[in-house]
């Protein structure tokens, strides 16, 4: 399986937002971009893919929006309004979780009250764990396995403390490339990195 943490630092983790002022909602277009280039290739769902969409913005943080490849039947599309409109229903679907509840908005779609932090130990635990930075080791000089998670930031940069935490717990830092990329251009390089190294 593959993991994708994306941590939107100022994404909203309440269902109040327009689907018609993704940019003005704390950027929510890059979520969506990032939620279609890991799930779908060539108008086709990938298999044995999880993102996980941290959303530490106003009104009711910690909330994570968790997608399944393998359990999805469909996502209304994979255009910027259609997947922003699944991350808010899954929004709508979580109000009042108590902490560490979860719950499914559709099928292959869980949104569950619990933090960041809480998700990279339980990450971590099960697998290598790689975070993305522009001053870091090649992605093409890392034994990688199929079955690792990447965590990255949308627009925002990772606080620092945020670094220090997840090098502590044993990630390792890698890039992707020289020029500083889109969080979704990353994710579509990962991919094909693994899809080199995995697919027949």
């Amino acid at each position: 399986m593959r993991d994708f943490i994306l941590r939107a630092r100022k994404g909203p983790s309440t269902p109040d937002f327009s689907l018609g002022a993704l940019p003005q909602t704390s950027h929510l277009e890059i979520v969506a971009h990032c939620i279609a280039n890991a799930m779908f290739y060539s108008l086709r769902i990938r298999s044995s893919v999880r993102v996980h969409i941290v959303l530490d913005g106003p009104s009711d943080p910690p909330k994570i929006v968790r997608i399944e490849s393998d359990l999805l039947g469909s996502l209304d599309g994979f255009d910027e309004q259609a997947l922003t409109g699944v991350l808010r229903e899954a929004l709508m679907v979580g109000q009042g979780l108590s902490l560490y509840q979860e719950r499914e908005s559709r099928p292959g779609v869980f949104v569950a009250k619990r933090s960041f932090e809480s998700l990279i130990r339980q990450q971590v635990a099960v697998g290598p764990m790689f975070v993305l930075q522009k001053r870091a080791q090649d992605i093409r000089e890392i034994k990688l396995s199929s079955g690792s998670t990447f965590v990255f930031s949308d627009h925002l940069s990772m606080p620092r403390k945020t670094d220090k935490f997840l090098l502590r717990l044993g990630a390792e830092s890698v890039s992707v490339g020289p020029k500083m990329l889109f969080a979704s251009q990353c994710i579509t390089l990962i991919h094909n990195e693994l899809d080199r190294l995995y697919l027949p």
